[in-house]
């Protein structure tokens, strides 16, 4: 099994989409899975159940803390739908170094991919369900505003962790290739 982590917005579906069909190996996207684990936990039905408008007028940290915790309870989930699974590749930001490190992923079968903030808030920027998202808020522009600081912060949070726990990190920042980042990800010796 590899596992690709790391923060929303900087191409792990595509890497992991693309690293999946050439080895003829089934992905497994959290993802997809998050609307069936959404009852996982008390933090997870606490931050499903808010509008995105008054989860993002909460500070910065607080929202952070609130994708980690409900991160943290949908793992076991995940665990469960891989084990029922033949999957090769997992991905998806719920994959957080801590957890993987728990388990006893070694540091050869998992990476982070984060994006830089600039690169995360050009991608979403551009995405018309991102826009859509924050239309319905008060303040759309700050409300967009926060979400990508927070995204920032949390990609920031677990790139540290990640290299703390001696995992790699992949930095996209647009200059490389989707291929060039899956070798970067995946090296072969």
């Amino acid at each position: 099994m590899r596992w690709i982590g790391g923060s929303p917005c900087s191409g792990k579906s595509t890497v992991a989409a693309g690293l999946a069909t050439a080895a003829g190996a089934l992905l497994y996207s959290c993802d997809d899975a998050f609307d069936r684990h959404a009852d996982a936990g008390p933090a997870m039905r606490r931050v499903v159940a808010m509008s995105v408008a008054d989860r993002l007028a909460q500070p910065i940290e607080v929202q952070v803390e609130d994708v980690l915790r409900l991160y943290r309870e949908e793992f076991a989930p995940i665990r469960e739908d891989l084990a029922a699974g033949g999957f090769g590749f997992a991905e998806g930001a719920a994959l957080l170094p801590e957890l993987l490190h728990g388990i006893g992923v070694p540091p050869d079968r998992a990476v982070w991919i984060v994006p830089t903030e600039e690169f995360q808030r050009a991608h979403y920027a551009r995405r018309p369900w991102a826009r859509n998202l924050v239309a319905a808020t008060p303040d759309p522009p700050d409300a967009f505003d926060r979400w990508m600081r927070r995204d920032a912060v949390f990609a920031r949070r677990v790139a540290a962790q990640a290299r703390d726990l001696g995992y790699r990190v992949v930095t996209v920042d647009g200059t490389l290739s989707v291929r060039q980042v899956a070798a970067a990800a995946f090296p072969v010796d």
